[in-house]
Protein backbone atom coordinates (compact mmCIF):
# COMPACT_ATOMS: atom_id res chain seq x y z
CA UNK A 1 0.00 0.00 0.00
CA UNK A 2 1.41 3.59 -0.75
CA UNK A 3 2.41 5.67 2.23
CA UNK A 4 1.05 8.82 0.03
CA UNK A 5 -2.18 8.11 -1.99
CA UNK A 6 -2.59 8.77 -5.56
CA UNK A 7 -4.71 11.90 -6.37
CA UNK A 8 -7.16 12.84 -9.61
CA UNK A 9 -5.40 15.28 -11.47
CA UNK A 10 -8.81 16.63 -12.56
CA UNK A 11 -11.02 16.74 -9.01
CA UNK A 12 -7.49 16.00 -6.58
CA UNK A 13 -9.63 12.99 -4.72
CA UNK A 14 -7.98 10.13 -4.14
CA UNK A 15 -8.19 8.01 -6.80
CA UNK A 16 -8.25 4.84 -4.85
CA UNK A 17 -11.60 5.80 -3.42
CA UNK A 18 -14.84 3.24 -3.98
CA UNK A 19 -16.91 2.38 -5.99
CA UNK A 20 -14.27 0.23 -7.96
CA UNK A 21 -13.63 0.02 -11.55
CA UNK A 22 -14.36 -4.33 -12.59
CA UNK A 23 -12.01 -5.44 -15.12
CA UNK A 24 -12.93 -8.83 -16.94
CA UNK A 25 -9.99 -11.29 -17.59
CA UNK A 26 -10.98 -14.93 -18.62
CA UNK A 27 -8.99 -17.41 -16.43
CA UNK A 28 -6.22 -18.97 -18.97
CA UNK A 29 -6.65 -22.18 -16.83
CA UNK A 30 -10.11 -23.18 -16.60
CA UNK A 31 -11.37 -20.53 -18.96
CA UNK A 32 -13.92 -18.52 -16.09
CA UNK A 33 -14.95 -14.81 -17.25
CA UNK A 34 -13.95 -13.27 -13.48
CA UNK A 35 -14.52 -9.50 -12.78
CA UNK A 36 -12.15 -7.93 -10.58
CA UNK A 37 -12.63 -4.47 -9.28
CA UNK A 38 -9.48 -2.12 -9.25
CA UNK A 39 -9.26 1.82 -8.07
CA UNK A 40 -7.97 4.45 -10.18
CA UNK A 41 -4.58 3.97 -8.72
CA UNK A 42 -4.39 0.58 -10.22
CA UNK A 43 -4.63 -0.93 -6.85
CA UNK A 44 -6.94 -4.28 -6.63
CA UNK A 45 -9.87 -3.70 -4.29
CA UNK A 46 -10.03 -7.43 -2.78
CA UNK A 47 -7.24 -9.77 -3.39
CA UNK A 48 -6.32 -12.02 -0.01
CA UNK A 49 -2.92 -13.30 -0.18
CA UNK A 50 -3.18 -15.49 2.53
CA UNK A 51 -2.77 -18.34 0.14
CA UNK A 52 -2.37 -21.87 1.04
CA UNK A 53 -0.17 -24.59 -0.14
CA UNK A 54 -2.63 -25.54 -2.83
CA UNK A 55 -2.98 -21.93 -3.64
CA UNK A 56 0.69 -21.16 -3.76
CA UNK A 57 1.29 -24.39 -5.71
CA UNK A 58 -1.40 -23.25 -8.16
CA UNK A 59 -0.16 -19.61 -8.49
CA UNK A 60 3.61 -20.77 -9.15
CA UNK A 61 2.31 -23.15 -11.88
CA UNK A 62 0.53 -20.39 -13.00
CA UNK A 63 4.07 -18.51 -13.16
CA UNK A 64 5.88 -21.26 -14.62
CA UNK A 65 3.40 -21.59 -17.90
CA UNK A 66 3.30 -18.06 -18.13
CA UNK A 67 7.23 -17.44 -18.37
CA UNK A 68 7.67 -20.37 -20.44
CA UNK A 69 5.04 -18.77 -22.97
CA UNK A 70 6.48 -15.76 -23.05
CA UNK A 71 3.21 -14.28 -21.83
CA UNK A 72 4.00 -12.75 -18.27
CA UNK A 73 2.01 -9.99 -18.74
CA UNK A 74 0.30 -8.22 -15.44
CA UNK A 75 -1.09 -10.48 -13.09
CA UNK A 76 -4.65 -9.12 -11.72
CA UNK A 77 -5.18 -11.38 -8.76
CA UNK A 78 -6.11 -15.04 -8.80
CA UNK A 79 -8.95 -16.84 -10.55
CA UNK A 80 -11.90 -17.40 -8.08
CA UNK A 81 -12.70 -20.94 -9.13
CA UNK A 82 -9.20 -22.59 -9.63
CA UNK A 83 -6.90 -20.36 -8.15
CA UNK A 84 -4.76 -19.56 -11.31
CA UNK A 85 -3.23 -16.45 -11.75
CA UNK A 86 -4.96 -14.06 -14.17
CA UNK A 87 -3.08 -12.05 -16.66
CA UNK A 88 -3.72 -9.24 -19.19
CA UNK A 89 -1.23 -7.96 -21.60
CA UNK A 90 1.51 -5.61 -19.73
CA UNK A 91 1.00 -3.99 -23.51
CA UNK A 92 -3.20 -3.86 -22.68
CA UNK A 93 -4.70 -0.29 -23.10
CA UNK A 94 -6.65 0.72 -19.71
CA UNK A 95 -9.11 3.59 -18.59
CA UNK A 96 -9.65 3.36 -14.95
CA UNK A 97 -12.39 6.13 -13.98
CA UNK A 98 -11.64 8.53 -11.00
CA UNK A 99 -14.57 7.62 -8.45
CA UNK A 100 -15.03 11.07 -7.86
CA UNK A 101 -14.96 12.77 -11.35
CA UNK A 102 -14.81 9.86 -13.26
CA UNK A 103 -11.87 11.66 -15.55
CA UNK A 104 -10.30 8.71 -17.00
CA UNK A 105 -6.58 7.77 -16.17
CA UNK A 106 -5.72 6.11 -19.19
CA UNK A 107 -2.28 4.43 -20.87
CA UNK A 108 -1.45 0.29 -20.45
CA UNK A 109 -1.87 -2.22 -18.00
CA UNK A 110 1.88 -2.24 -17.47
CA UNK A 111 2.07 1.41 -16.45
CA UNK A 112 -1.53 1.93 -14.66
CA UNK A 113 -2.09 -1.76 -12.57
CA UNK A 114 -0.19 -2.81 -9.64
CA UNK A 115 1.36 -6.14 -10.83
CA UNK A 116 0.33 -9.10 -8.19
CA UNK A 117 2.59 -11.66 -9.21
CA UNK A 118 5.06 -10.99 -5.99
CA UNK A 119 2.46 -10.85 -3.38
CA UNK A 120 0.45 -13.91 -2.40
CA UNK A 121 2.97 -15.84 -0.24
CA UNK A 122 2.90 -18.29 2.68
CA UNK A 123 5.57 -19.09 5.24
CA UNK A 124 6.32 -23.14 6.12
CA UNK A 125 7.95 -23.50 9.20
CA UNK A 126 9.00 -26.62 11.36
CA UNK A 127 10.15 -25.07 15.03
CA UNK A 128 13.29 -23.31 15.28
CA UNK A 129 14.66 -25.35 12.24
CA UNK A 130 13.09 -23.82 9.78
CA UNK A 131 11.10 -20.53 9.07
CA UNK A 132 10.38 -20.22 4.98
CA UNK A 133 8.38 -17.43 3.13
CA UNK A 134 7.83 -18.33 -0.22
CA UNK A 135 6.64 -16.25 -2.90
CA UNK A 136 7.20 -15.23 -6.38
CA UNK A 137 9.93 -12.55 -7.60
CA UNK A 138 10.02 -10.39 -10.93
CA UNK A 139 13.78 -10.33 -11.55
CA UNK A 140 15.48 -7.32 -13.83
CA UNK A 141 18.24 -8.75 -16.16
CA UNK A 142 19.86 -5.23 -16.38
CA UNK A 143 19.95 -5.13 -12.16
CA UNK A 144 22.69 -8.36 -12.69
CA UNK A 145 20.27 -10.84 -11.01
CA UNK A 146 18.68 -14.19 -12.99
CA UNK A 147 17.51 -17.51 -11.42
CA UNK A 148 16.92 -19.86 -14.14
CA UNK A 149 14.70 -21.17 -16.85
CA UNK A 150 11.23 -21.60 -14.93
CA UNK A 151 10.43 -24.54 -17.05
CA UNK A 152 13.52 -26.69 -17.03
CA UNK A 153 15.83 -24.84 -14.03
CA UNK A 154 19.07 -24.30 -16.41
CA UNK A 155 21.23 -21.11 -15.63
CA UNK A 156 20.17 -17.92 -16.96
CA UNK A 157 22.85 -15.45 -17.48
CA UNK A 158 21.17 -12.08 -16.82
CA UNK A 159 22.58 -10.32 -20.00
CA UNK A 160 22.27 -13.19 -22.55
CA UNK A 161 20.71 -11.81 -25.26
CA UNK A 162 19.14 -14.89 -26.02
CA UNK A 163 15.38 -14.97 -25.01
CA UNK A 164 15.17 -18.60 -24.98
CA UNK A 165 16.56 -21.86 -22.43
CA UNK A 166 19.35 -23.60 -24.76
CA UNK A 167 17.83 -27.12 -23.01
CA UNK A 168 13.78 -27.08 -23.59
CA UNK A 169 13.47 -23.59 -25.87
CA UNK A 170 11.26 -22.33 -23.28
CA UNK A 171 11.53 -18.61 -23.02
CA UNK A 172 13.35 -16.75 -20.43
CA UNK A 173 13.35 -13.43 -20.31
CA UNK A 174 10.29 -11.41 -21.60
CA UNK A 175 10.23 -7.18 -22.54
CA UNK A 176 7.99 -5.31 -20.74
CA UNK A 177 7.74 -1.47 -20.33
CA UNK A 178 8.48 0.23 -17.52
CA UNK A 179 6.44 2.29 -15.47
CA UNK A 180 5.35 5.86 -16.35
CA UNK A 181 7.99 7.38 -14.72
CA UNK A 182 10.28 5.28 -16.40
CA UNK A 183 9.02 3.43 -19.78
CA UNK A 184 12.00 1.93 -20.99
CA UNK A 185 11.55 -1.38 -21.72
CA UNK A 186 13.36 -4.13 -19.90
CA UNK A 187 13.40 -8.09 -19.49
CA UNK A 188 12.32 -9.55 -16.60
CA UNK A 189 11.76 -12.84 -15.28
CA UNK A 190 9.74 -14.47 -12.82
CA UNK A 191 11.67 -17.15 -9.85
CA UNK A 192 10.45 -18.00 -6.74
CA UNK A 193 12.12 -15.76 -3.69
CA UNK A 194 12.60 -17.49 -0.12
CA UNK A 195 13.86 -15.62 3.08
CA UNK A 196 13.69 -16.92 6.26
CA UNK A 197 15.87 -19.24 8.92
CA UNK A 198 17.22 -23.07 8.53
CA UNK A 199 18.91 -24.66 11.62
CA UNK A 200 19.16 -21.27 13.13
CA UNK A 201 20.65 -19.68 10.61
CA UNK A 202 19.71 -16.37 7.89
CA UNK A 203 18.32 -18.24 4.49
CA UNK A 204 17.95 -16.51 1.06
CA UNK A 205 17.61 -17.99 -2.21
CA UNK A 206 16.15 -16.58 -5.35
CA UNK A 207 15.31 -19.55 -7.44
CA UNK A 208 13.58 -21.05 -10.94
CA UNK A 209 9.93 -21.49 -10.96
CA UNK A 210 10.47 -25.18 -11.19
CA UNK A 211 12.80 -25.81 -8.07
CA UNK A 212 11.10 -23.80 -6.25
CA UNK A 213 8.00 -25.24 -6.49
CA UNK A 214 10.06 -28.62 -6.01
CA UNK A 215 12.14 -26.87 -2.50
CA UNK A 216 8.53 -25.55 -1.59
CA UNK A 217 6.98 -29.13 -1.43
CA UNK A 218 9.95 -30.48 0.53
CA UNK A 219 9.71 -28.46 3.23
CA UNK A 220 6.40 -28.83 3.76
CA UNK A 221 6.83 -32.86 3.27
CA UNK A 222 9.38 -31.67 7.21
CA UNK A 223 7.23 -28.84 8.61
CA UNK A 224 3.97 -27.26 9.03
CA UNK A 225 2.79 -24.77 6.88
CA UNK A 226 1.01 -21.39 7.68
CA UNK A 227 -0.92 -19.01 5.87
CA UNK A 228 0.23 -15.68 5.65
CA UNK A 229 -2.48 -14.47 7.60
CA UNK A 230 -1.52 -16.59 10.74
CA UNK A 231 1.95 -14.76 10.87
CA UNK A 232 0.09 -12.66 13.39
CA UNK A 233 0.49 -15.05 15.96
CA UNK A 234 4.54 -14.85 16.48
CA UNK A 235 6.62 -17.14 18.28
CA UNK A 236 5.72 -15.40 22.04
CA UNK A 237 1.72 -15.89 20.58
CA UNK A 238 2.33 -19.21 20.23
CA UNK A 239 4.15 -20.22 23.17
CA UNK A 240 1.41 -18.18 25.55
CA UNK A 241 -1.46 -20.46 23.46
CA UNK A 242 0.25 -23.61 24.31
CA UNK A 243 0.41 -22.48 27.75
CA UNK A 244 -2.96 -21.69 27.85
CA UNK A 245 -3.96 -25.08 26.74
CA UNK A 246 -1.81 -26.89 28.91
CA UNK A 247 -2.96 -24.97 32.32
CA UNK A 248 -6.48 -25.76 30.71
CA UNK A 249 -5.73 -29.37 30.60
CA UNK A 250 -4.33 -29.23 34.14
CA UNK A 251 -7.26 -27.96 35.56
CA UNK A 252 -9.56 -30.43 33.90
CA UNK A 253 -7.33 -33.15 35.01
CA UNK A 254 -7.60 -32.15 38.51
CA UNK A 255 -11.06 -31.58 38.61
CA UNK A 256 -11.39 -35.15 37.05
CA UNK A 257 -9.39 -36.52 40.37
CA UNK A 258 -10.85 -34.70 42.96
CA UNK A 259 -14.44 -36.13 41.64
CA UNK A 260 -12.64 -39.39 42.19
CA UNK A 261 -11.17 -39.14 45.43
CA UNK A 262 -14.54 -37.41 46.83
Amino acid sequence: MPLVRARCQACEKPLGDPPHFPISVACPTCGLTNSVPFGADGQPAHFDVAFDANRLFRWFASARVAMARGAVGVALGACSHCCSALVVSSRQAMSLPCPHCQTPVEGTAGALIIDQWPEPFMLVSAGSALQAEYRISVLEDRAGIAAGCAACGTPTPPNDPSVHCPRCKAVTWVERPGPSEDPTPRRVQLAVRIDGTRDGQSFRAVLPVIQGEQSLRRDIAHGSSVSSGSRLMGLTGVGCAILFAGSLLLCVLIGILVHVLT
